[in-house]
């Protein structure tokens, strides 16, 4: 069995000029079609090709195939990034709470995510346990939403809207009571279809536990 590229691949001794910048969101898309199709493996000339761009191109804007890979899972995170970010502080907490986790089950229910859950497992057993993807993906996407989204219900909680006294904690459970048996499922082939009813009757009652547990402070 082939091993995946998993060694950083250098890039050449000599940078020419900077790349436009919209040509990163080709090399973003085309990293995202070939990591899906055919693992963490593919290199960084089939990325090029399939960008249109060159593979000096692709260096001059990411260092390393981890870079890229890592820039693929932070743009992937991002819609519940935005929908954090998109709430104003003085919104009513429970419409804020709702946005966010019905994004994040469409996210878990999602044929991409099992996809890359799959290939990083595959990377782990066929590296021994060493490959630099989980690190990555955790930081760029589960680490970072939650960070987010912990220092939304910190602001929360000093303004009293909530009572929130460990953040992190809180923000770690309600992801997790959100993900359930959702993305196990998913990843494993058992389930890959959710209506939306019963994605929003599941953000409904995550959010209304987190509230009975983290409601405004009474007085």
């Amino acid at each position: 069995m082939n091993k995946p590229d998993v060694a950083q691949e250098r890039p050449p001794c000599c940078r020419g000029r900077r790349p436009d910048p919209g040509k990163r969101e080709a090399i973003v898309e085309a990293a995202v079609r070939l990591f899906m199709a055919g693992g963490y493996g593919v290199s960084m000339e089939a990325i090029a090709a399939d960008a249109g761009v060159s593979k000096q191109t692709i260096y001059n804007l990411f260092s390393t195939k981890e870079q890229l890979f890592a820039a693929v899972v932070a743009d992937h995170s991002q819609i519940i990034v935005a929908a954090i970010d998109a709430a104003s502080d003085d919104a009513d907490p429970r419409a804020m709470l709702t946005a966010v986790a019905q994004e994040l089950l469409h996210l878990l229910s999602g044929e991409r995510i099992a996809k890359v859950y799959r290939m990083m497992m595959s990377a782990e057993i066929e590296t021994g346990g060493k490959s630099p993807l989980p690190d990555l993906f955790y930081e760029n996407g589960p680490g970072r939403g939650t960070r987010q989204f912990a220092a939304y219900l910190e602001r929360q909680h000093q303004s009293g809207r909530l009572t929130v006294e460990e953040p992190l904690r809180a923000a770690e459970c309600f992801f997790g009571m959100l993900n359930g048996h959702i993305l196990i499922r998913n990843m494993m082939g058992l389930q890959s279809r959710w209506s939306e009813a019963e994605l929003r009757q599941r953000a409904e009652y995550a959010v209304s536990a987190f509230l009975a547990m983290h409601g405004p402070r009474s007085d």
